[in-house]
């Protein structure tokens, strides 16, 4: 009797299973990141500062070079200008693919993270790093960092579209993109590594919603192959 009450449940698990875990990593990623933006974000509410955000600065700064200074300055225009000129070159090739819905989700992970961004800049008002001068001038507030969480959301939908696609080595390729662009802003000295870390961790969340939301409208994004 108890064999036949367990066998249904273990019959379920098994269905369940292969979906179970191909999505239980980014339901951990997702789960861990929402936990890093709400530590952080409490500590940058209460002005409490971090004892690693001025170390790791300096350590990153110690490298400075002018040659490097011009490779992070190209690097960083990734993250926000160049963003939006990617995300506008893509939709437009994707629309006349006739992939609109794939147009639609990119601007919504994309648009969505620029105003999640610039909401929380307002709400949080964390003045710019002053630890020594930086490579360029900003004049908005600075956590979370907009340029890393823009990289997030835009780079990191086209890395599942690609990945989703079989396009493997091109989809790590454009994912390398986002965190060069947080180290950027850390090197430039607009932003202290705690902004980007919480730039990265709300722009996952926020990615991660929107790729669901997507996946739900087109169950069949990952059969999609390349031409």
């Amino acid at each position: 009797m108890t064999a036949s009450l367990l066998s249904a449940p273990m019959h379920n698990l098994r269905k369940i299973w292969p979906a179970l875990r191909a999505w239980l990593p980014a339901l951990l990623l997702v789960i861990a990141a929402s936990a890093i933006f709400i530590d952080l974000a409490g500590d940058v509410w209460l002005r409490e500062g971090f004892a690693w955000d001025v170390p790791l600065i300096l350590a990153i700064h110690a490298y400075s070079a002018p040659w490097l200074d011009a490779v992070m300055i190209a690097i960083t225009q990734l993250g926000m200008y160049g963003a939006g000129l990617a995300a506008l070159g893509v939709s437009l090739w994707m629309w006349r693919r006739h992939d609109r819905m794939h147009v639609w989700a990119l601007w919504a992970s994309f648009g969505g993270a620029v105003v999640i961004n610039t909401a929380l800049k307002i709400l949080f008002a964390r003045p710019r790093p002053t630890i020594f001068p930086p490579l360029m001038v900003e004049h908005s507030y600075s956590f979370p960092s907009g340029h890393t969480i823009a990289a997030t959301a835009l780079y990191g939908f086209l890395t599942l579209l690609l990945w989703h696609n079989r396009q493997r080595f091109y989809a790590v390729l454009v994912a390398l993109t986002i965190p060069l662009v947080a180290l950027s802003r850390v090197y430039l000295g607009v932003h202290y590594p705690s902004d980007v870390l919480g730039a990265l961790a709300v722009g996952i969340v926020w990615l991660a919603l929107v790729w669901v939301i997507h996946l739900r409208f087109h169950p069949k994004l990952g059969e999609a192959k390349p031409r």
